[in-house]
């Protein structure tokens, strides 16, 4: 009689079932994205999985071959930009997530059989940091961002610069909004 010996997902093997999970669990239309591997904190961080629908769900991933070590900073970082932030840990990471994800982070779990399981569902992120999310987007788009709400800029003016400008400028919402535009626009 054989035994059924699984083999360690890695994280590349856990995007897929992850989508899958999103696509099913979330609101998911035909316009919505999913981005993988998208820099944020100037490009300091990277999110294994982005889904942009009505607002930006992150997803980190944690295999069985990962640690927890780096989670606290990561997950620092991406309460500055993300609505909602999920780690998707596997079983064996899964007390140590629980006890190091702030109340609102999700938590889902995966095994060694590609199945997953929601332990915790994500809250909307209130921590979100408006210069962090004018990170994402492009000069153009910052531009037009600018035209658009009347803030003045100068071509010279360096990036982060009219990062800053919009968001002394601009309310949350209104930045929110553009970056979820331009990201669906870009990955489309």
């Amino acid at each position: 009689m054989s035994v059924y010996n699984p083999r360690m997902l890695n994280p590349t093997e856990i995007r897929p079932i992850l989508k899958q999970w999103v696509a099913k669990a979330m609101c998911h239309e035909e316009s919505d994205v999913f981005i993988e591997e998208l820099c944020f904190i100037d490009k300091a961080r990277r999110a294994d999985l982005v889904h942009a629908n009505g607002k930006l769900t992150a997803f980190e991933i944690k295999s069985h071959a990962d640690t927890l070590a780096r989670w606290e900073g990561q997950q620092q970082a991406y309460m500055a930009c993300f609505d909602e932030v999920w780690l998707c840990c596997h079983s064996k990471h899964l007390v140590k997530a629980l006890e190091s994800c702030l109340p609102h982070v999700g938590v889902l779990v995966v095994d060694d059989y590609s199945g997953m399981a929601m332990i915790r569902k994500a809250k909307p992120n209130k921590l979100q940091d408006k210069f962090h999310l004018t990170g994402f987007l492009w000069r153009s788009e910052l531009d037009a961002l600018a035209n658009q709400h009347g803030v003045p800029t100068k071509s010279r003016d360096l990036i982060k610069e009219v990062r800053r400008q919009l968001s002394d400028a601009l309310p949350m919402n209104v930045i929110r909004s553009h970056v979820l535009v331009s990201l669906k626009k870009r990955y489309r």
